[in-house]
């Protein structure tokens, strides 16, 4: 089993790598910087540039609008969404938003340039959180902030954002996703788990599969298919729903992650016969053969074996015939049905004496023909399908070589 515990562990590893790499917080805080000034001048001067029905529009709006001192004019336009601080982080704060420097010391959460230059932080830091909790409550998003210093009231806009929108609004990584730079660290344990754990060391002789299409192929192939249909749900569900919890069945994130989750560990299953393949070794003995597999080890005697039967390792009929019908209706389908009706993978079910069946996979064995030279030495019975597909393989290999 230790073929196969390796791989589940690597797998653990990468889902953890994945969890890492990809959770985002649950919600955000950006801020940006509000001119009032430039507003107030805005509101009741001619639209310079500006033609047709949106000039004619603006001009409208100005002339009903009544004139009012620009204190008036703050007021109207922050009533009931301003909150005033004062102290502690907030002149830091404001300057870095108001004042954007390299030097400053939030200048690591500015964002991208879609709304301009705004800077964020997440909804549980310091000073936002009772604010974001309060904003919550009131099922609202929006409100002006005003900083009273030497100079004058200075004011920022602070909107609440979800971790869709704020990753659709280029939110720095760093503060997006807090444990990514971890991730990493199970990436390299489970190649290290994979690569460097003990494998069992067999003598010169043994039929073993080929390591590389049967065990190290299929191994990547898993887990780059597995970690994909894993980790997509942490980065869709986010933008879909515009929350961070992926396992919410009231808000319907849970059944989208379940259903790529389920096709994730389809890919995976493939780890279980790649162990299979890895852990299998078979020794042909002087009157015995000693046969390990996936969790046991069997000495076989030839005088035990009573005969020697064909197994297909083919895909069950009623496989094919469902990938057949829906190519009728999707043609890329059909390639896969033509791929998968194709293949002629056999293998050998011995029939011991005491009725038990041992099988196991031969097309794709080197050195498979030993096994049958030793089973016709000891005089074991073939079937007749046994005897065509040995014969089949002995003339393919045959012209190989010539």
């Amino acid at each position: 089993m230790r073929e196969l515990f390796r791989r589940l562990g690597v797998l653990a590893l990468l889902f953890l790598a994945i969890v890492f790499f990809f959770t985002v917080r649950d919600s955000f805080v950006r801020l940006y910087g509000v001119d009032m000034g430039k507003e107030y001048r805005s509101a009741y001067s001619s639209s310079q540039g500006t033609f047709g029905a949106m000039a004619a529009a603006g001009k409208l709006i100005r002339s009903e609008t009544p004139f009012m001192p620009i204190t008036e004019f703050i007021d109207s336009k922050t009533e009931n969404r301003l909150i005033v601080v004062d102290g502690g982080q907030w002149p830091e704060i404001f300057a870095g938003v108001l004042s954007p420097s390299d030097k400053s010391p939030i200048a690591w959460r500015e964002a991208g340039e879609i709304y301009g230059r705004s800077f964020y932080y997440h909804g549980e830091e310091e000073p936002f959180s009772a604010m974001v909790s309060e904003l919550a409550e009131k099922d609202e998003s929006f409100r002006y902030l005003k900083l009273v210093s030497p100079a004058g009231p200075r004011f920022l806009g602070m909107a609440l954002e979800g971790p869709g929108t704020a990753l659709d609004n280029e939110v720095p990584p760093a503060v997006a996703r807090p444990f990514r730079s971890l991730a990493v660290w199970p990436l390299l344990l489970g190649a290290a788990v994979y690569l460097f754990l003990p494998r069992k060391k067999h003598p010169a002789g043994t039929i073993l599969y080929p390591r590389w299409s049967a065990v190290i192929l299929p191994d990547l192939m898993a887990f780059i298919m597995a970690g994909i249909f894993l980790g997509v749900p942490f980065v869709l569900t986010v933008h879909v729903f515009d929350r961070a919890d992926i396992l919410d069945f009231s808000y319907g994130s849970a059944w989208f992650t379940l259903v790529f989750w389920l096709i994730g560990l389809i890919f995976a299953s493939i780890l279980y016969w790649s162990a299979k393949y890895a852990s299998f070794a078979l020794q042909i003995l002087p009157g015995e053969m000693y046969l390990e597999t996936l969790g046991k080890q069997l000495r076989i005697s030839f005088a035990d074996i009573s005969s020697a039967g064909f197994e297909d390792y083919r895909a069950p009929g009623w496989l094919r015939t469902i990938l057949f019908i829906a190519g009728l209706a999707n043609w890329r389908m059909m390639g896969q049905a033509l791929l998968l009706s194709s293949r002629t993978d056999w293998g050998v079910a011995l029939t011991l004496r005491n009725g038990e069946t041992v099988t196991f996979l031969c097309s794709n064995i080197p050195g498979a023909d030993r096994i049958f030279e030793a089973l016709r030495l000891h005089k074991v019975p073939f079937s007749k399908e046994l005897e065509r597909m040995t014969a089949e393989a002995a003339g393919n290999a045959q012209k190989e070589k010539d």
